[in-house]
């Protein structure tokens, strides 16, 4: 083999690699781009699922609001025909209500918050997490 032989058969290999190179950063650039997509498009739709469970807690309980007003403007009127008796143990029972219905709206915005924090913490180590 003469030298000059030599000289091309070495350039054919490095530009083989330097080929072999590029397409694997290029396929590494290609990957990671996929990766951010993807860990955006789980970010708004977990940010989109937070925004509708929010909003259906939010209907929810001005629903439940209305009703427990329908249901006291009811006892009291109900109240005002049996007497003052049964005035005191209807509002005892309207109380009661209040109260039941506070504790409900608690439990849910709780519910709420643990389900934002759970998304937030599927998302967190889906991001840290390196998808092959």
């Amino acid at each position: 083999m003469t030298k000059e032989s030599v000289n091309e058969a070495t350039l054919e290999v490095v530009a083989s690699l330097q080929e072999a190179s590029k397409a694997v950063a290029e396929n590494l650039v290609a990957v990671q781009q996929r990766n951010v997509e993807f860990a955006q498009s789980l970010f708004s739709s977990g940010v989109e699922v937070l925004k509708s469970n929010s909003e259906g807690t939010k209907a929810l309980l001005q629903e439940l609001e209305q009703q427990a007003q329908k249901q006291q403007q009811a006892f009291q009127k109900l109240a005002e025909e049996l007497g003052q008796t049964a005035k005191q143990e209807l509002e005892q029972q309207i109380h009661k209500q209040q109260e039941t219905f506070q504790r409900v709206a608690r439990e849910l915005e709780q519910q709420t918050q643990k389900q934002q924090e759970a998304l937030q913490k599927l998302m967190q180590s889906s991001l840290k997490t390196p998808i092959s």
